[in-house]
């Protein structure tokens, strides 16, 4: 079941570095900061890597399995983390849609940066890789829609 094309676009390169720097700053920790790292490796798992953005990731060939995996993952993190970091984001692309926009955010650093401080508080987790969380979550979202997050989130709280 492979998409086909954006839900909405994203500037995937600065995602791509918040993503990058968490690695790099974090690549060491342990517990539940190295759960949430493999949480989003494993999700963004078959990256472009610099190559064209109609490369694909992994979690486009089998989006429902995919984004239930992430979920599950962020889940044994930290439980309620999987809502804590996607309700904020579901919510804007709800109202993205309302509006007919096909923006998510003006600036895609800030708007993670803004919200990444919530995720590290109500988590307990470094600012950086709730960032890292973040930006994996758009990229998912921003290439798959909204449904299959909301469908996952369900599931998970059944």
């Amino acid at each position: 079941m492979a998409s086909t094309s954006q839900a909405f676009p994203v500037d995937e390169t600065a995602l791509r570095d918040w993503v990058l720097k968490a690695y790099h700053e974090r690549r060491q920790a342990a517990g539940k900061s190295k759960r949430a790292l493999d949480a989003v490796r494993q999700f963004l798992s078959g990256a472009p890597g610099g190559q064209s953005v109609l490369e694909r990731y992994w979690f486009e060939e089998d989006p429902p399995a995919s984004v239930r995996s992430f979920i599950e993952d962020l889940q044994r993190t930290e439980a309620g983390l999987a809502r804590t970091v996607l309700e904020p984001l579901l919510a804007s692309v709800r109202e993205m849609e309302k509006r007919k926009s096909r923006t998510l955010a003006r600036n895609v650093s800030v708007y993670v940066a803004s919200l990444a401080g919530a995720v590290a508080v109500k988590s307990r987790l470094d600012e950086t890789i709730a960032s890292s969380l973040i930006a994996a979550a758009i990229i998912g979202l921003s290439r798959l829609g909204r449904k299959p997050f909301e469908a996952a989130l369900e599931e998970q709280a059944k």
